[in-house]
Order: C-alpha cells, then structure tokens, then sequence
C-alpha cells in the first residue's frame, strides 16, 4: 500500500486541544474511532492531516450529488491507487461492508489512519454505511490496536442523528470533536504582524475561519485585501455565498430559505420562520435550525431573564461572513460580476456604512464570548446568566431598548455592558445614552447595579474623569491570553 504522504505544515497554528487530543488517541495502542464535524472552510482536515502525518494515512471523499453506486466506484478507484492496483478499480461492490472488508486486510496490523471524509455524502444522508461499519469494525478493525478510523462530515445533524447517537456505534467511540473556528487569539497567530485593530477588523468581517482569514492576509492591509477579494469580478468572497448553499448544505432547500429570510430583517421568531418557510413547527424544522447553528451561521437567543420557550426567543444569522456578505456584497453583485470595481475595489465599500456595521459586529463577538468578559471583569466564578436584554417593542426605531450584554449573577449583582467600536476613543455622551437604557432596565430584584464599557480604542479622559463605570474593558484586555 501506498498511503497519502502529508508533510509537516510550518504554519499550522492553533487547535492546541484537539492536536494534543488526536496525538493521545494516536499513541494509545488501542483500535479507536474518531468522530469530527464542523462547518465547511473549518479546518477538519488540515487538522487531521496535521495530527496523524506520521501515520499511514487513506483518505476515501465523498462527492455530493452521485449516486450509492458511483460512490462505491469512486472509493473502490481510490483504494486502487493506494494499493496500486487497477483490477480494484473495475471491481464492483454492492455494500460498504464489501468495501470496509478490504480495507481491513490491507490495515490489519501497523500504525494506519482511515479517514473518510463528507460522511454524509458517501452515505447519502442514510444509516446504512454506519451499521455496515459496525460489523466489520466488530470482527476485523478493532483487532489492529494502531488503528485510528475517521469519520468526519460538515452536516453537524447527520453527524449527531445518524453517527454520533447511532446504536450501531453505542460504546465503540469514545472520541467526538465538533470543530468551530479560531478564537481571537489563534486568529492573532494566524494574521502574523498585524495591528489588534486589523486583526479584529478582520474578525469581525469573515470570523475565525482559517480559509477565510488567507483571503483577507494577502495584501498589504486587511482592508485592501478585503475590498480585492470581495468586489472585483470573480473574487472569493462574492462567490463564497453560493459555495456554501451548493455543498453540505444543499440537501434541504431551507436552509437557503431561512438564511434569505434572516437577511432581510434582524432576526426572526420560529412562528414567523414557519409562516414564511409555509412549513410545520415540527421536527424537520428543528434539524434543519440544529444544522445551522451548529455550523455558526445562526443562532437562538432570548432575553436572559426568560427562558428558551418564550414567544420572544428569536433567530439570527451570527456567521460573520454572510452578515457582511449580505450588507455589502449581495446588493452591488451585479456591479461586481460586470467588473465596475476592478480597477478600484475600495471604492466599493462605503466606509461611513462598514464602521458602523462593525459595531454591531462587535457586539456580537462580545456576547459570543461572553466567558471572557466574565474573567476580565473578575467574577468567572460566579454562577451567571448572560445575554441581551431587549423588550418586546424592541426595534430599529427604538435602539434604546435593548442592553448590548447583560449579566445576570449569583451573587445578587447586574453586570450591565455598553459596546463600542470605534475610529477613535469613546467621548462622554456615552454617559447619557447608557443612562437612558438604565432607566429602561427591570431591576425587579433591586441587585447591585455594575456599569461596564467594552470598547476598542479605551476612551476620552472626560469619561475617565466622571468615573461613570465601575471598569472600562479595551482591546489589550481582549488580547491577552491570561483572559482565554
């Protein structure tokens, strides 16, 4: 056998935990299975080639779209060339327990890695290739103990219904990795040399995933790779949108529909979904929402002193590439597809429009990580309910009713947080808008009331001289590994 030869990437960064986790897996001499999904664009299989480059390594794709028949084909062509051996290719297989049993006789003994990669695809989203797994996992694989088995999909629901839940595999995996983005620091890792406030536009704008955070590192500034690669004729980022709906995500057509529709507003309750949708509130639904949040282009949210199942918990898109994608892409693609910026991509972007989108941006980083927060300000050890805080009036009209970050806590206290994210340093009138939404705040309890500010570039000294909040939170706090 030949298997893949991966070298040593130099500028792998980042996936501390799950590499000393894989690495562990890898040296423990026992027959394992390896169960890792996430979003596309993610990074899975960097990260597994990465981990297991010193082991003989077989990689079998699924491809979206073929059929069972042209599945078994293509892994039957694959493992042909591993083993160097064309008759393997004309041989035609009518089950994965055909396959796996080959498999298993050119792996039954040394150091070997089967990775199968978009699970979902070579199973056609059923359960048929997993309970065929079983039984050759049961009789032949789980006798080399320095065997590793990957079974890695980007449809978070078909990886948690039909893998991770299956009784097929009931106590035959101990190993489950749902693999999310980078943080802030392992993006700072990444964008090698950049300022903290490019390092956060950047963030902000395209989030933690690695693929897109190359995009955005190939010119001299973070701007201007953004504006190149996003408003120019055939560019990444403007054609990034239908890549997504067009791979894991294209076996149902809702979720496109629900994306569209949380586009068009702020975000949108599950009754005003399924009207919309004109589908029931019933199970496909909640897979289908599952799916999406599990992949971070959505998220569920409700005021923090109700609970889930309140008429107001709401949906939103949290991905921040397609809130950027759909304010500042979606409604000039026609000018981008005929190249009328080719010559001058920034001027494309509306600055004025950009800054203040990245507040918002910003706020939702901040509740995102809210556990950060918690540690900076010093009570990380407190029992807390966390989020924001709006009524049902809520809207556009009226942005004083909503809180940016609450902090509801066991120890009789309200951690209440203005966001700002700013060109420059915060001013004082952030006094007398923060004192609005106070006064608008339920303090039923009567707690102790702390006034917090998070905000990028620190602020002016008529707000540190009034001595308004009780702590100011800026960038360097938010940098600063002690706090992750």
């Amino acid at each position: 056998m030949h298997p893949l030869s991966i070298e040593k990437n130099p500028n792998f960064v980042g996936r501390i935990f799950e590499l000393a986790s894989l690495h562990t897996i890898g040296s423990s001499h026992e027959a394992s299975l390896v169960i890792m999904y996430g979003r596309r664009r993610v990074g899975k299989t960097e990260l597994l080639e990465q981990a297991f480059q010193d082991r003989n390594l077989l990689k079998f794709e699924g491809i979206e779209g073929l059929t069972e028949k042209a599945q078994f084909a293509n892994v039957m062509s694959q493992l042909a060339d591993y083993a160097e051996d064309k008759l393997l290719a004309k041989m035609a297989i009518d089950t994965w327990s055909e396959f796996f049993q080959l498999l298993a006789r050119y792996t039954h003994q040394g150091k070997w890695t089967i990775y199968l990669e978009e699970l979902q695809w070579l199973a056609h989203y059923e359960n048929t290739l997993v309970s065929e797994l079983k039984y050759v996992w049961d009789n032949q694989f789980r006798h080399n103990p320095e065997l590793i088995i990957v079974l890695c999909g980007s449809s978070p629901s078909f990886m948690l219904d039909q893998v991770v839940h299956s009784k097929a595999l009931y106590n035959r995996s101990e190993y489950e990795f749902n693999l999310r983005e980078f943080n802030l620091l392992e993006t700072e890792d990444f964008l090698k040399n950049r300022s903290h406030r490019e390092i956060l536009d950047a963030y902000l704008t395209v989030g933690g995933v690695p693929e897109y955070l190359k995009w955005v590192n190939k010119d001299s500034s973070v701007l201007l790779s953004l504006c190149k690669h996003s408003f120019t004729s055939g560019s990444f980022f403007s054609r990034e949108y239908g890549r997504i709906f067009t791979s894991s995500m294209s076996n149902n057509k809702h979720y496109k529909a629900i994306i569209d529709i949380l586009s068009q507003k702020r975000f949108a309750t599950r009754k005003e979904l399924t009207t919309a949708l004109k589908v029931a509130s019933g199970g496909s639904l909640s897979s289908v929402l599952l799916d999406l949040e599990k992949s971070g282009f959505i998220c569920k949210y409700h005021p923090f002193n109700l609970n889930e199942n309140t008429i107001l918990t709401r949906y939103a898109i949290t991905d921040n590439y397609l809130q950027y994608y759909f304010k500042f892409i979606k409604p000039i693609q026609t000018n981008i597809d005929n190249g009328d910026f080719n010559q001058n991509p920034k001027s494309a972007l509306k600055m004025d429009s950009y800054t203040r989108w990245l507040g918002f941006s910003f706020e939702r980083f901040c509740r995102k990580f809210h556990t950060v927060i918690a540690k900076i300000l010093g009570f990380s050890g407190v029992q807390y309910q966390s989020g924001v805080f709006f009524s049902r009036s809520t809207d556009d009209e009226n942005p004083g009713y909503q809180l940016d970050l609450v902090f509801n806590r066991a120890d009789n206290v309200y951690t209440l947080c203005e966001i700002k994210y700013l060109q420059g340093k915060v001013n004082a009138t952030v006094i007398n808008e923060f004192e609005k939404k106070l006064s608008l705040f339920p303090n039923k309890e009567n707690k102790t009331i702390h006034k917090v500010l998070i905000c990028n570039e620190g602020v002016e000294s008529a707000v540190t001289n009034r001595g308004y909040f009780d702590n100011v939170i800026t960038a360097l706090e938010l940098f600063d590994a002690k706090n992750w």
